[in-house]
């Protein structure tokens, strides 16, 4: 866990918000990003000011620009950082030579 310390308080509510979907995406193992449109609504129902327009800046600054990246022009979706796709691009056939593969080794190494 990453510990900031951030002396404006809506930054540190953005911070928190942030730091709890980007665990929801790892708990979930889900994509790592939420659509504008629900980070804005998430942040004003705790009370911070945000807007499409300021989201950017807001980015950009520090603590926010260690977890999230930079908003892609023509794209309506906030990316945390480190967004790579999970094992959800391997079939169940693949994960199950692999399993089965690594369970082989395993058993040549035990005995």
């Amino acid at each position: 866990m990453k510990i900031f310390e951030v002396a404006d308080p809506d930054s540190q509510k953005l911070l928190a918000l942030s730091q709890f979907l980007l665990g929801r995406a790892d708990d979930e193992e889900a994509r790592k990003e939420i659509s504008q449109a629900a980070f804005i609504d998430l942040a004003k129902s705790l009370g911070v000011n945000v807007t499409p327009e300021n989201l950017n800046q807001l980015i950009n600054k520090p603590p926010l620009k260690n977890i999230l990246e930079p908003l892609e022009p023509g794209t309506n979706v906030v990316r945390f950082r480190g967004n790579i796709g999970g094992a959800g691009d391997m079939t169940v056939d693949k994960a199950r030579a692999t399993v089965d593969s690594n369970a082989k080794a395993a058993m040549k190494r035990r005995m």
